[in-house]
Formats: structure tokens, C-alpha cells, sequence
């Protein structure tokens, strides 16, 4: 009686694939571009290539995590937000003074999707269930954070244009998928995704209007 009742536990942890994204904020970027061909974000996954990456899984474990490496520490460009737009309608230059700071921020974000969670503790991201370790350590991974910096200086936007100022930079992402065993039996499955910023900078763009 009690082996039927540890089987049917373990059914019950057996949920049907779910694709439900867990995004931390680069997800929200603007733009992200891989400098090479061939590559998606986790969060342009389909069920069809959840599927194709599941099917790599062709026999059973143990005990623990399992992961797949689909996209490993490729290169992107991005641009995440736009900080500020100026038009000039009129016949005389305007000039602008601008302040622009930048936070003290962790620069390795983390998105999952499935089974698969992450904790976050103040400017801390780890995947839970014992899965941080495992990525972290298959991933060419570096922790560091962003000092607080304020810029000043003036902008000058002449008659008949604009002038936009946007937040770009560099950065490298690794994801795919996971499952997780126990005792041979599957419990969890999911998606994973890391981001690591690696520069990051403004950008003043005049055009005519």
C-alpha cells in the first residue's frame, strides 16, 4: 500500500508542459540582437522546439537536474530603453541641459520557464531547486555590478530636428532546457535563461524631423 501511495505522489508532480515565462527585465528590452545567426531568446521558444529539445532526453535518470545547452555565452547587442526625446519645431537652436545616472545593479538577469522558478533577493537571481549551481557552472559566468554614476552636459537640438538619447550596450546569453528526476521518474521541466550585461552605455541620435 505504501509503494501505491509514493507512485501516485509522483504522478501528481508530473504536470503537463507548461511555457508560462518567468522574464526578469531585459526581456522588457527594446531590442535585443545576437551578433550571430540562428539563436532565440526563451522567450521566442515554441512548443514545437520545447518538444524537438525535450526528445534530446532519450533515457531516464536518477536523481536530480538535467540540462540541455541550447545557446551558450552568444554575443547581443541591445538597446533597452529610450532615456529622453527632444524636437526642435522652431527657427532657433534649443539647448537642453541633461543629468543622466546609472544604477548600482546586479548585471546577471535570469528568465525560466515551465516547472522552473527563480528567487530573487534584493538584486540576487538564483534558479531554485539546486538548479543555479548547475548553470551557473556549465555557463562561462562572472558576477558583478554596476557603480552609481551621474552624467551632466548640454544637448543641442538645431531647427528641424530631434534628438534622442537611448541606454545600448553588450551582453551574452546562455539558455535551454532542464528536466528534473527522481528516482527515475520525471518531476519537473522547463526553460532557462540567462543574461549577463558586459557594457553598457547612452547614445545620442540627431535626425531631422
Amino acid at each position: 500500500m505504501k509503494k501505491i501511495v509514493i507512485v501516485l505522489l509522483m504522478l501528481l508532480m508530473m504536470i503537463l508542459p507548461v511555457t508560462h515565462l518567468k522574464a526578469d527585465e531585459y526581456q522588457s528590452y527594446q531590442e535585443i540582437v545576437f551578433e550571430e545567426e540562428g539563436h532565440k531568446l526563451l522567450k521566442e521558444y515554441t512548443l514545437t522546439d520545447y518538444k524537438n529539445y525535450y526528445a534530446y532526453y532519450t533515457k531516464k535518470y536518477f536523481m536530480g537536474w538535467r540540462l540541455l545547452k541550447i545557446t551558450k555565452n552568444e554575443k547581443v547587442e541591445f538597446l533597452s530603453e529610450t532615456k529622453l526625446k527632444i524636437y526642435n519645431n522652431g527657427f532657433s537652436t534649443i539647448k537642453h541641459n541633461i543629468t543622466l545616472s546609472t544604477k548600482e545593479e546586479t548585471k546577471f538577469q535570469a528568465s525560466a520557464s515551465g516547472e522552473i522558478d527563480i528567487k530573487v533577493s534584493g538584486n540576487v537571481k538564483k534558479f531554485k531547486g539546486g538548479l543555479d549551481a548547475d548553470i551557473k557552472g556549465s555557463i562561462n559566468y562572472s558576477k558583478s555590478t554596476t557603480e552609481t554614476e551621474s552624467y551632466e552636459f548640454v544637448i543641442i537640438v538645431d531647427p528641424g530636428t530631434y534628438v534622442t538619447i537611448v541606454t545600448r550596450g553588450t551582453g551574452e546569453i546562455s539558455n535551454g532546457v532542464a528536466k528534473h528526476y527522481l528516482f527515475w521518474i520525471e518531476t519537473k521541466k522547463g526553460g532557462w535563461e540567462t543574461f549577463v550585461v558586459t557594457t553598457e552605455y547612452f547614445e545620442i541620435i540627431k535626425e531631422r524631423l
